[in-house]
Parts: structure tokens; C-alpha cells; sequence
């Protein structure tokens, strides 16, 4: 089985164009147990929802990320 990383998904669902960012988990956000955690979620055009998670080291990537990606997306409008 393939590990496809947050960022790669996150990447793959903005590009199809018909998906957008909608909630972001805070910075800094960790679990109960100290554990750094982020969460993404998207929502298409014709209402399906998409979350992907990521942990630890991956969570600060994905947060960035995400971050990017909206700043990019919303500088273009």
C-alpha cells in the first residue's frame, strides 16, 4: 500500500477546480495528548465534503499549506 502524503491530497483536490478550502484548523492545534494535529476541509461545488488530517511533522506542513493555498486563491479574486 502507497502512503500519499496530507499535502499531496490537499494538492490534488485544489487542483480539480471545483473544490475549495472552507475550514482550516487552528495553528498550533494539538491533541490531548501533545501530539500536533491539522485538519483541512474542502467542499466541492455539488456539496460533497473532503477532510484530510495529518499528524505530528505533517501537520505543521499541512497547515502551511493550507494557509498558501488560500492566501493564493483569494489574492487571485
Amino acid at each position: 500500500m502507497n502512503h500519499v502524503s496530507s499535502i499531496v491530497s490537499l494538492r490534488e483536490l485544489v487542483r480539480s477546480k471545483d473544490k475549495k478550502i472552507v475550514k482550516i484548523s487552528p495553528r498550533g492545534y494539538a491533541l490531548r495528548n501533545g501530539i500536533d494535529y491539522c485538519c483541512i476541509v474542502l467542499k466541492s461545488r455539488d456539496g460533497t465534503d473532503f477532510m484530510i488530517q495529518a499528524h505530528g511533522k505533517d501537520a505543521r506542513e499541512l497547515y502551511e499549506e493550507g494557509i498558501l493555498m488560500t492566501t493564493v486563491v483569494n489574492s487571485r479574486h
